[in-house]
């Protein structure tokens, strides 16, 4: 069984490509589509 409690030991899946949005304002298409529901235009004024 894994440490949850450690950072690295956590087995992140969570996607990195750019594919779908071509990495708007430095974000993966995973993190706009989560996060950002889908809409790249909601990253503009995320620091």
């Amino acid at each position: 069984m894994k440490n949850r409690g450690n950072f690295e030991d956590y087995d992140d899946d969570y996607g990195t490509s750019t594919s779908q949005y071509g990495g708007y304002n430095g974000w993966s298409d995973d993190t706009i589509n989560d996060a950002f529901d889908g809409d790249p235009m909601a990253t503009w004024n995320v620091d």
